[in-house]
Order: C-alpha cells, then sequence, then structure tokens
C-alpha cells in the first residue's frame, strides 16, 4: 500500500502522493484505488486535518490513466461494470468531502488522472509544455469510466467537453486554464534539479491554496465571461442541446461511418446525463463502459497499445555512443520531413542537398510545419525559433564529416546509392552510421559498396514524415547489434514507433506472411 500511494499531515493538511515504484507513471489499479480509499478514509476522521492535497511523486507524470493490464485480465462486462462503479465510489468520496481537496498537477494528467482532478475542488497545475489534460480512453474503444462523461461537460463548455471525449486528444495547461479545468497555474522553478525543486514548490503553494480554502480565505470562482455564460444558457435549452449533439454525431458518422461504437456510447452517456441527471448519467457510464470494454474493437484497440508501448522499448540495449547530429542528405520531402521531426525532437541536423533550390524548398516546408504548430499552440514562437536554430541547409559538406548519423534520401538508384556510401565514408568517423531510406530496394546490396558493412542500416521512414508514426529499421546478415541499438534510438526520439525487421522484398510492411524476413522485433 505505502509503494504506491503515501501521506503526510503538514500541520492541518493532508498531503496524499501518488508515486508507483520502478515505474515512470502512476496508473490506477485496483490495489491503487484500495490504499487511496483506505488512506481518505483514516484522513476524514482525522479532526486534525483540514484540508488534503493530492500530488504526485514523478515531475513528468501526475495520473497517467487506468492500469491497462487491469483492464485487459476482465473477463466480462460485469467485471468492468464493477470496475467502473468502485472508481465512480472513490471519487465521489473526494468530491463529497467536507474538507476541500486540492489537486497539484505537474506533468500528464489523462483519463483517469484527470477524472480524479476534477473530482478536487481545486485544482493548480505547473505552467510548462509536459503538463496536458486528456481524455484518451475512446482511442482504446473505451469512454471516461469513472465520472468523465459526466463531469467534464458540467466544468468546460459542452462542445469542448465533447471535442476532448470524442477525440481523445490532450489539452495544454494554458488552454486547460481558460477552460476552466485548472484554477490556478504556478511556474516552474529554474534550478539545477528544477523538474525536483518545481515539485516541491509546487506541493508547498498546494498546501497553502488548500489550507486558505478551509479558512475561507480564498472562495472558487468559476464563473466565465458573459458571451460563454449566454452560450451555457443557450447549451442548457432542448433546442441547444440537441444542435450540440447533432453537430457532434454527424461529425462522429462522418468520420467513422457507425463502424466504432465508442464516440456513439460516450454521447450516449454524456447526454443521459445531462437529460436525467448525475444518478442516470454515472449509471449510465458504467454500463457503457462494460459493453464497450468487451466489445471486439475494444480488445483489438487494447492489443495495439500493447503492440505499440512494446514498439517504444530498445530492446537491442542502450547504444555506445548515443546520437546528437544528423546529417540528412537530400532535401526532398522525404528528407525535409526527417530533418523536421529531428530538429524538433532535439537533434541538430545537417541538412545536405547539390540543388540550393530544392534545399529551399525543403526549408520552407520544415518552417511551415513550425509556423503551423506555433498556430495549433503545440510550442510558442521562441521555441520555434529555437527549434528551427538546430537546422543547418548547406549544399557543401560543411558540418557533415560531425555527423553520429547520416541518412540518404537520394533518389532509388542502388548506383547512386553506392556512389553517396563511398563518398561518406571518405568523410565521416569510423563510427558513424549510414542509414539508408529505401522502400523497396535490398539493404544488402546497398551495403555492398560499405568498407564498414557492420555500420549500414535500412530506416524506411514513411510519407508524410511528421505524421506517419511508422519507422522500419531493416537489418543486413552484416549490421552488428550497437548500429540497430543506435538506429532504433534515433527513431524512438523521433516519437516513432519503431519495428525492426531482416531485409526482404518489401521489408515488413508489404511482407507476406510465407516470407523468410519476419519481424525481428
Amino acid at each position: 500500500m505505502a509503494e504506491r500511494i503515501s501521506f503526510k499531515i503538514d500541520e492541518d493538511v493532508a498531503v496524499i502522493k501518488f508515486d508507483a515504484p520502478q515505474s515512470k507513471v502512476n496508473v490506477l489499479s485496483r490495489a491503487v484505488l484500495a490504499s487511496f480509499t483506505s488512506i481518505f478514509d483514516e484522513i476524514q476522521k482525522n479532526d486534525a486535518v483540514t484540508s488534503i492535497v493530492l500530488t504526485s511523486g514523478k515531475p513528468e507524470c501526475f495520473i497517467a490513466g487506468a492500469d491497462i493490464l487491469m483492464l485487459d485480465a476482465c473477463r466480462s462486462a460485469e467485471e468492468l461494470i464493477k470496475l467502473s462503479k468502485d472508481g465512480q465510489e472513490a471519487l465521489m468520496n473526494i468530491e463529497r468531502s467536507t474538507k476541500p481537496v486540492v489537486a497539484a498537477v505537474m506533468g500528464s494528467c489523462l483519463g483517469g488522472g484527470l477524472e480524479v482532478a476534477m473530482a478536487c475542488q481545486y485544482r493548480i497545475a505547473v505552467k510548462d509544455k509536459k503538463t496536458v489534460f486528456g481524455l484518451p480512453e475512446v482511442m482504446l474503444g473505451l469512454l471516461p469510466g469513472a465520472g468523465g462523461t459526466q463531469r467534464l461537460p458540467k466544468l468546460v463548455p459542452l462542445p469542448k467537453a465533447l471535442e476532448m471525449m470524442l477525440t481523445g486528444k490532450n489539452v495544454r495547461v494554458d488552454q486547460a486554464k481558460s477552460l476552466g479545468i485548472v484554477d490556478h497555474l504556478v511556474d516552474p522553478v529554474e534550478s539545477d534539479s528544477s523538474d525536483q525543486d518545481t515539485l516541491t514548490y509546487l506541493e508547498e503553494v498546494a498546501v497553502g491554496i488548500a489550507r486558505q480554502l478551509a479558512q475561507g480565505t480564498l472562495r472558487v470562482d468559476r464563473t466565465p465571461a458573459l458571451f460563454q455564460r449566454v452560450l451555457n444558457l443557450f447549451y442548457s435549452t432542448s433546442f441547444g442541446l440537441n444542435m450540440v449533439f447533432s453537430k457532434a454525431r454527424e461529425t462522429v458518422m462522418r468520420q467513422t461511418k457507425g463502424l466504432y461504437p465508442a464516440p456513439l456510447k460516450i454521447l450516449e452517456v454524456a447526454r443521459t446525463g445531462l437529460d436525467k441527471g448525475s444518478s442516470a448519467g454515472f449509471l449510465a457510464e458504467a454500463q457503457g463502459f462494460g459493453e464497450l470494454g468487451m466489445s471486439t474493437e475494444c480488445r483489438a484497440l487494447i492489443g495495439l497499445y500493447h503492440g505499440q508501448t512494446a514498439c517504444k522499448k530498445n530492446s537491442f540495449g542502450a547504444p555506445h555512443r548515443p546520437v546528437t547530429e544528423l546529417a540528412v542528405l537530400g532535401a526532398g520531402l522525404r528528407g525535409a520531413g526527417i530533418a523536421h521531426v529531428s530538429i524538433e525532437r532535439g537533434f541538430h541536423v545537417v541538412l545536405r542537398d547539390l540543388f540550393t533550390d530544392r534545399i529551399a524548398w525543403g526549408e520552407e516546408q520544415i518552417r511551415e510545419g513550425l509556423c503551423d504548430a506555433v498556430k495549433k499552440e503545440k510550442m510558442t514562437c521562441l521555441e520555434k525559433d529555437g527549434v528551427y536554430s538546430r537546422l543547418f541547409p548547406t549544399p557543401s559538406y560543411d558540418r557533415v564529416e560531425r555527423a553520429e548519423m547520416v541518412i540518404e534520401c537520394v533518389s532509388e538508384d542502388v548506383e547512386t546509392k553506392h556512389a553517396v556510401i563511398r563518398e561518406m565514408e571518405d568523410r565521416v568517423s569510423p563510427h558513424c552510421i549510414i542509414a539508408t531510406n529505401t522502400s523497396a530496394l535490398p539493404i544488402t546490396r546497398i551495403a555492398e559498396a560499405s568498407k564498414r558493412p557492420e555500420k549500414v542500416i535500412g530506416m524506411h521512414y514513411f510519407s508524410p514524415v511528421d505524421k506517419a508514426p511508422l519507422l522500419e529499421v531493416i537489418t543486413t546478415a552484416k549490421t552488428d547489434n550497437d548500429t540497430i541499438a543506435s538506429a532504433v534510438d534515433v527513431g524512438l526520439r523521433q516519437g516513432k514507433v519503431v519495428i525492426v525487421v531482416k531485409d526482404g522484398p518489401g521489408f515488413y510492411t508489404m511482407l507476406p506472411s510465407t516470407s523468410g524476413s519476419p519481424l525481428a522485433s
């Protein structure tokens, strides 16, 4: 119990801390819920405690959601319904607490984590790009099962609440503040150990706010602006509800053709709560959770989630020399895309092409992508400038010699690729990896031109690179383990779902099941 959740008393404020051992994230499992309920009940009976703070021991995660393994282990709708009702009851205890409960959020606050936070009387969060809020259950073919479908539409404007639940997209902390999900923002601490210092400072601020709430010196005011109040009044009418839900259903049907049950069930359950009250809404939510959890779509999506999770781990170990500087040869669509995702993830990239007009085109594609990210509030203008400063476009070999990995994106011609490999090996260091981005040519044949075939590997990116998540890493019989580890490490740091395959016709994506080139990792 104490391993997953701990608590302490700071004078008159109880601080409950989620901190799963040997894990990067906190998740809600049966054991965690039981531990939390026990601790929360004990605190409620303690007359010396006047308020409560919920926080995390992990700087990058408040609570990431429910334990997927727990959901996957359920074998009946009834079991899932009970799981949902248990979660609803635990969070209802928070909501009905006579002692103010403050959620102190740093890092990801997703799924069950956001449901926990919404049940609290007050929410504060660190003003940092790592702090995000969302209800991604729909991406597993589920709906929020611990009260999320009932609390979110009452907390934020109805269209935004439905958008969050139907798309599963995250909301940045500044937007969460404007929506009313967050009541107070805390600036991060600038120090050598800034994350831990910020987490400590966040807890101190939360304790102070909890104490003020208990004393009555701080009152919660979530009154929206006049225009939003008028809209909310409209959404409360039958006509307004019908219009919003009709539009949402129309969008769902257009995007899913009615073949994906989770979004439709979310609409049904959310509408039940608004039409018939919270009790009916919570019951519908639990029943919908059980129904969806046993669906073919949900089971398939959970399987896909496990597969993607496995692909985010480097089973080849840590590379001896982690790559920090890349050279991308060819500034076309694929080359510019690789450079784009690389500089966004912290790599320094030399983008080389023989033709200056193609370099200019590649630069413009990258600039447009970064400006689009600013428009979508994924980064600030200052952050965009910092990212772009990591790009070094050139028609010469300036800085190429410094690269720890070269990714060639030249034309799909073996002789051309052979010439590139020979030229690169005369310029780069012996430990530099040469990756070829080809969708069809045998990597073994391309590596024939190399003096160091153990350092040659295939890295097949899909277009558009900044949107397509898959990366195939293709090995030959001579590729050494450290080269594979480095290629996988680069792909993971670029945010890709990486699969490692052996060299064969079409690699893995077009490989028939009878092929002798099975998935290697």
